[in-house]
């Protein structure tokens, strides 16, 4: 049996703490693990002036964990930027060749190769604002970056993180799930939700309707429409309404349907009777030890 060795290197003596992920003298590629306090100072120290693949990890309150890919020619400079325009990433993960052989042709390609599959893969919400190109490159030397991509691959999974890899089967690992509606005619209201009993999870989607006006909800329900509300990848104002742009998960403890009730609506609501399927059955008949 084949042996694989993977050495890491604690910088700050710590395993909450910078480090290196290195597979050896078989292996060119290195994997710099910096949390979000680290990255100057380690940049500055290993990794100034190299060509780079990187991905900054972070889990947004409502939205759940996320990602930006990108390439560099000087990581140092480049996570200043980042520093000022995104606040939601706390750990970067740095790939550099150990040999020194990949330039600016090469990490476009490794950034594009990583773009798409993350994208494929569907476990992180990717923060680029705009598609990555495939960029021109020989067929030599695509073979090669693909070699080396591999090798990121298992890096990243070697840390800890699945971005790239795709659900053999989403809906099987998502388990069975339930929709109800939430409507208030005379207000305009009408919202969507999926429900995973398994998990007690609940996800508010695309194309709902909530209430832009609060009146008496619940602490909880305040601070989640505020984190959702707020942010204009989720919801766009429509006079009174807010429009969900994009499906999102309500963080909702024991699968109480009270709270995302009252995320809708902005009011204080009985949940149990108020989710109802498309039969007219409530939440409380389907479930009713919940």
């Amino acid at each position: 049996m084949a042996i694989l060795t993977v050495y890491t290197k604690l910088l700050d003596k710590t395993l909450e703490g910078a480090r290196i992920i290195d597979m050896g003298s078989t292996k060119t590629c290195q994997c710099y693990v910096l949390p979000y306090d680290s990255v100057a100072k380690v940049g500055k120290e290993y990794l100034s002036g190299k060509y780079a693949f990187y991905i900054l990890l972070g889990n947004r309150s409502v939205g759940g964990p996320c990602a930006y890919v990108g390439q560099t020619n000087d990581f140092t400079n480049r996570v200043s930027d980042h520093k000022q325009k995104k606040d939601w990433w706390d750990t970067a993960l740095v790939f550099v060749s150990k040999a020194d052989e990949i330039f600016a042709s090469e990490t476009l390609y490794l950034e594009y190769l990583g773009w798409k599959t993350a994208c494929d893969a569907h476990q992180y919400r990717i923060e680029n604002t705009k598609p990555i190109k495939e960029p021109g490159l020989s067929d030599d030397k695509k073979n090669d970056m693909e070699l080396f991509f591999d090798e990121i691959m298992f890096l990243t999974k070697f840390y800890g993180c699945n971005i790239f890899e795709k659900r053999k089967n989403a809906m099987l690992e998502m388990g069975f799930h339930e929709y109800y509606y939430v409507e208030v005619k005379k207000r305009g209201i009408k919202a969507t939700l999926q429900y995973f009993p398994h998990s007690k999870r609940f996800s508010l989607l695309e194309g709902s309707l909530i209430s832009a006006i609060e009146t008496s909800c619940s602490k909880s329900a305040k601070r989640i429409r505020e984190l959702l509300l707020k942010d204009s990848e989720f919801c766009k104002r429509e006079g009174n309404l807010y429009k969900v742009i994009q499906s999102t998960n309500i963080p909702v403890e024991s699968g109480l349907p009270s709270l995302p009730a009252e995320v809708i609506t902005g009011t204080s609501m009985q949940g149990p009777t108020a989710l109802k399927t498309k039969e007219g059955k409530t939440f409380a008949e389907l479930h009713p030890k919940e």
